[in-house]
Formats: C-alpha cells, sequence, structure tokens
C-alpha cells in the first residue's frame, strides 16, 4: 500500500546528493582558489561560508548513507524476530480452538495451561516469565514495543540529514549566488568562475567547453545551479516520503501492540483468535513494508 514512498528514485536521489557531498571538498579548494587568484588582481572577493567547516560538516553527512543501511539491516531482523514469534503463537491458538469443543467458545484462557505455546520456553522475556495464556499475549506486546523502540531511533537518521541538508547545502549553494567580488556586481561566483575558466566544479555533468562565448558559459552556470536546486529538492523529496512511510509502519505497530495488550484472562479462546486476526493483518503490512525498505536500502 505504501511502496510509492519508497520507489527506487528516491534512494537514487539520495545516493547522487551523497555523491555531491563527496565532491564538495574538492568544490571547495577550486572556488577558494579562484577568490585567491582574484585577490592578486586587486578584487575584493565576496567572504563565503566557512569553506573548513562546510567540509567538516560534508564530511559527517556522508557517513549517513550507510547508517541508513546498516539501521535498516538492525529493524529489519528485530522485526523478523517478533513476528515470527506472534506467527508462531497465532498458529497455536488457533490449532488448539479447532481441537476444543466450539472452537474454543466455551471457556477462558485462564483455564488453558500457558506450557502448551512455544512462547513459554523462550530462554529471555522483557517482563516477568509468564503465569498464563494472557502474559504471553502481553509478552508480545512487549516485543512489538520493541520493534517499535527500534523503528523510532531509526527515524531519528533522515531528521538529521534532513537538516544537515539546511546546514551544508543550503549555504554553499547561497554562496554560489552571491557576487564573485565586491568592486564588481556583474557575475555571481559560479558565473565567473564558468566564464573565466569555461570549466565545471567537481561533481557536476559536464561543462562549456573553452571555446564558448561568455554568453553560453553564464548561461551554463545558471543551468548548474538549476540542476544543483533539483539535487537537494529529489533528496528532501526522498526524506519526507521516508518519515512518511515510516509514520505508517509505527501506527501499523501501534495498533498490533495494542491489540495484544488488551487480550484479559477473562477471553475466550475464540475471542483471543479474533483479536489475532486483527493482529495478523496487520503484521503483514508491516512485514511487507520492512521488506521493502531493504528492497529500498539496495536500489
Amino acid at each position: 500500500m505504501y511502496e510509492f514512498l519508497l520507489a527506487q528514485t528516491h534512494f537514487v536521489a539520495l545516493k547522487k546528493y551523497f555523491n555531491f557531498l563527496r565532491a564538495l571538498p574538492g568544490t571547495l579548494d577550486q572556488l577558494k582558489s579562484y577568490s585567491d587568484n582574484l585577490q592578486r588582481q586587486g578584487h575584493v572577493p565576496t567572504t563565503g561560508p566557512d569553506a573548513e567547516r562546510l567540509k567538516v560538516l560534508a564530511s559527517f553527512s556522508t557517513g549517513y548513507l550507510e547508517r541508513l543501511e546498516a539501521d535498516i539491516s538492525a529493524l529489519g531482523k528485530v522485526c523478523n524476530e517478533n513476528l515470527r514469534d506472534i506467527a508462531v503463537f497465532t498458529l497455536e491458538c488457533r490449532t488448539l480452538a479447532k481441537l476444543s469443543h466450539k472452537s474454543g467458545r466455551s471457556f477462558s484462557i485462564s483455564s488453558m495451561n500457558y506450557e502448551l505455546f512455544s512462547l513459554s520456553r523462550s530462554q529471555w522475556w522483557i517482563w516477568f516469565p509468564p503465569r498464563d495464556v494472557a502474559d504471553l499475549a502481553f509478552e508480545l506486546s512487549l516485543r512489538l514495543g520493541r520493534t517499535r523502540s527500534a523503528l523510532l531511533d531509526f527515524k531519528a537518521v533522515p531528521q538529521e540529514l534532513h537538516n544537515d541538508i539546511q546546514n551544508v547545502f543550503e549555504r554553499f549553494f547561497r554562496s554560489l549566488t552571491l557576487k564573485s567580488c565586491e568592486c564588481h556586481s556583474r557575475y555571481s561566483r559560479l558565473e565567473a568562475w564558468y566564464v573565466d575558466t569555461g570549466s565545471g566544479l567537481p561533481g557536476l555533468s559536464d561543462s562549456a567547453s573553452p571555446g564558448s562565448s561568455a554568453q553560453v558559459r553564464q548561461a551554463r552556470a545558471n543551468q548548474h545551479l538549476h540542476e544543483l536546486f533539483a539535487l537537494k529538492t529529489d533528496a528532501c523529496s526522498a526524506i519526507h516520503n521516508l518519515n512518511d512511510f515510516l509514520f505508517a509502519m509505527q501506527h501499523f505497530l501501534t495498533a498490533a501492540e495494542r491489540e495484544l495488550r488488551n487480550v484479559r484472562p477473562t477471553m475466550k479462546l475464540s475471542q483471543l483468535n479474533c483479536a489475532l486476526a486483527q493482529v495478523e493483518h496487520v503484521m503483514k503490512e508491516v512485514k511487507s513494508m520492512a521488506k521493502q525498505m531493504r528492497y529500498w536500502s539496495r536500489a
């Protein structure tokens, strides 16, 4: 249902942005060299952002792609473990209902031997060891809560990346639109670079040829700005879509967790199976979404 939010084009857009970040130190060095050359010629270059600070910020940001991939893998592992526990518990409840009088409608789960369930033999517990079937359901709700907590931790990564785009990209982009020097206002920094050197900056697809006219080079510089803006827009769109996807996944996990937490000892086995059917439906969505996240991160 939510797969469109994680189209491969979005992850490709993030990769393009990270490629831009990796090329940024070289770009900043070339722009500084050009400004130094203007100063030697008697011009007063416009003061740009702190290049060294931008380099440091960019170096931090480039690690987010690997962190996204690692966190998606870790989240998927936790999710699969808990989904497997729920699936086994659900199957065992249905099997016992089929073997029971009136399919489990004639007795409460408090009268059932909880040791019949595989979960009762678990090697670890989030809460105290169970004393009845309702406790098993409560334990499963806590394990889903563990999955939801891992999801919340993961949600911090896209938010940090979005903040970095504002800190790194926006500063760099604005600096390219400033006047190249205080004494002349004909060209922006980027336009002056293209017009004077006839070459593009690192990380860009192409540049104006050395023999092109000043007008052609200036036009190419402006095209370059549009490309950079599109790069940023696509990366932000990918992050927003990922956030929406994670919000939906969190909603499903919360709904399933609530359903399991509402299991009471007085419930009939048939009622428990109805509740588990709701959980199963939601968990199918979660499983599909976790799988889609893994595919997305390998685009």
